[in-house]
């Protein structure tokens, strides 16, 4: 897994071959200093197998979602890019 932090605008950019809720879970906990399994289920707050079917079937001009997990404001706006702000 490949994760990027740019330090200005709390950006993540997932490695093309791991699901994005994946990401989303492994950066926080990245984040937050713990482990993965410690922080709140994601499927709490959107449906995992449909946030990556979604994200994967898209071109990368065609996404806007936006929901909160753990503390945090998750925004996905193309297939590659997703932003993880304090909330």
């Amino acid at each position: 897994m490949s994760l990027e932090w740019n330090e200005t605008e709390t950006v993540f950019w997932a490695n093309q071959y791991e699901s994005p809720s994946e990401a989303i879970v492994t950066a926080i906990a990245a984040k937050e200093s713990v482990t993965e399994t410690s922080l709140p289920p994601l499927y709490n707050q959107i449906d995992p197998d449909a946030l990556d079917t979604l994200v994967a079937g898209q071109s990368t001009d065609d996404i806007q979602i936006s929901f909160t997990y753990s503390g945090y404001t998750i925004r996905i706006r193309d297939s590659e890019t997703i932003e993880i702000t304090p909330t």
